[in-house]
């Protein structure tokens, strides 16, 4: 049996949108200051990233990968890892984009 009382209601619900695993680094702003994080999975709704000191639940961040740019907000966080929900979806366009080429050419 499953311990389910660490876990919040966010990340419990099914994931409609299919992740997609990578490993890599980006800068993100947080309250307008620059901070250095790694994006570990995507999908058109959202990102697990990792940051020595992640922003807080509610959290606005922007996400920027090269020519990249996405507005989210932090949905969870777990020590050093955390998850974004894009305030606009990505296209799968735009997903397929930063797999491949790490978000050169993705506006």
């Amino acid at each position: 049996m499953t311990d389910q009382g660490s876990f919040t209601a966010w990340e419990m619900r099914p994931r409609g949108a299919a992740r997609h695993k990578l490993f890599e680094p980006l800068a993100m702003r947080h309250a307008g200051v620059p901070l250095r994080a790694h994006m570990l999975d995507l999908s058109v709704s959202g990102a697990l990233l990792h940051a020595e000191r992640p922003p807080g639940i509610g959290d606005s961040v922007i996400i920027e990968l090269q020519e990249f740019s996405a507005a989210a907000h932090v949905v969870w966080v777990r020590a050093k890892r955390f998850g974004v929900r894009f305030d606009v979806p990505l296209t799968e366009t735009a997903v397929r984009a930063i797999l491949d080429d790490g978000g050169a050419g993705c506006a």
